[in-house]
């Protein structure tokens, strides 16, 4: 029972997702709507999002016009991330989508993304879209993946660097966090940039 909840859990990457000139209109839009990002909340099952900045800080920002496109786009790769996970296919009833800019100092502590709504929908299947300017001007960012006991010894998580154009994707269920970015430049257009998908089913 113990390696159950110690052993990593499928998850699976897709490099070179959106393309080149799909990250630069991404970098546009980010900093064209540079003053549109708001302070990201913490969310809890019944409750309303809340600022708490102790657990976690970036900006977060919806995608506008570019929301139906990326969703699409990952509607598309629905068929591999079912098989990659072991997953038997559904029909997404929800594809939420966020950007997110993690400046220096940003972080994210150890969470999961599981979340029900009244309407009985559920958080299935988290994505994570990576994308930063040239040169890369950060270092740190990484997303770790713990095993369902969380307890941080050795063999019981991984690392994921956040590599430019790069897609994560795993169960909602995952405790997962972002470790601290380190980030020397004062342009918003270096921050660590991601697009995160969670994916629904009732």
């Amino acid at each position: 029972m113990a390696d159950i909840f110690n052993k990593i859990r499928s998850y699976a990457l897709v490099r070179d997702w959106l393309g080149t000139e799909t990250v630069e209109r991404l970098l546009q839009f980010a900093q064209t709507n540079e003053n549109r990002f708001q302070d990201a909340e913490i969310i809890k099952h019944g409750e309303e999002g809340r600022l708490d900045r102790a657990r976690r800080v970036s900006k977060r920002l919806g995608l506008g016009d570019l929301r139906a496109e990326l969703s699409a786009k990952v509607t598309d790769l629905l068929p591999l991330i079912f098989e990659r996970l072991g997953i038997k296919p559904f029909k997404p009833n929800k594809i939420e989508v966020e950007l997110v800019a993690h400046g220096d100092c940003a972080f994210f502590l150890r969470h999961i993304d599981t979340l029900t709504h009244r309407d009985g929908r559920r958080r299935v299947i988290s994505a994570v879209y990576y994308f930063h300017a040239r040169p890369k001007a950060f270092s740190g960012g990484v997303l770790r993946l713990h095993s369902l006991a969380a307890s941080g010894m050795q063999c019981t998580f991984v690392d994921i660097a956040p590599d430019y154009d790069t897609l994560v994707f795993f169960p909602s269920f995952f405790p997962h966090e972002v470790l601290p970015v380190n980030c020397a430049s004062p342009h918003f257009r270096d921050s660590r940039f991601a697009i995160n998908f969670w994916i629904h089913r009732d």
